[in-house]
């Protein structure tokens, strides 16, 4: 999907949103070609982002609970959703950001206990308090951490840009069924912006 709206610019105060890059998700993906593609691409961002010389602020999530899941109550749906991927238990190697993705001392690695990245941390409160207004969001899945962190981040006032080379749905052959319904009609008729990754380097250099 092309753009035929007006250049993007993220203005000033924006903030660049890696949701759930781990090893027990991307290990999921990475043979596929929806996959592959997906991590070719976060690998061109992330390193375009590190890249800056005045780099804005840059947060990671990683799904992740205490040992025995004490977040989670068993048998409900969120539990059964994600049993299939492991324990996702904090500090195991599997809910660490993988190593295909720079990650270093200037950046944000916060645990989140649900989709949404603003669930079981204080990511709300560093935004506030960084002065941000603007953010871009990638990651998987998308039907779940990137729809609830939008959705939770719309009703909080913020700019929401998403890349679309960035997100994947899982498992990866329900992609393209869900990014055209929510890539191409819900996420505009929010009136936010899903824009392809040429779009966002070229706006990332505009600062």
């Amino acid at each position: 999907m092309g753009s035929t709206q007006e250049p993007v610019n993220f203005g000033q105060h924006y903030a660049i949103l890696n949701l759930d890059w781990i090893c027990l998700l991307i290990n999921a993906i990475e043979e596929t070609p929806e996959g592959k593609s997906m991590i070719a691409s976060c690998s061109i961002w992330n390193d375009a982002v590190h890249s800056k010389s005045k780099r804005p602020l840059t947060i990671f999530t990683t799904l992740a609970f205490n040992r025995g899941q004490l977040e989670l109550e068993a048998n409900k749906p969120f539990a059964r959703l994600i049993a299939p991927f492991g324990s996702f238990e904090d500090g195991s190697p599997g809910v660490k950001i993988d190593s295909r993705f720079m990650v270093d001392e200037k950046d944000v690695v916060l645990r989140k206990t649900r989709w949404s990245a603003t669930t079981g941390n204080n990511l709300e409160q560093i935004l506030k308090a960084q002065g941000i207004d603007t953010v871009v969001i990638s990651g998987l899945s998308l039907s779940g951490v990137v729809m609830a962190t939008i959705y939770r981040l719309f009703d909080l006032d913020f700019n929401i840009y998403v890349i679309r080379d960035n997100v994947v749905e899982l498992p990866v052959d329900q992609d393209e069924a869900f990014s055209k319904v929510m890539l191409e009609a819900l996420i505009p008729k929010m009136n936010l912006r899903v824009i392809s990754l040429d779009e966002a380097i070229q706006a990332l250099g505009h600062r």
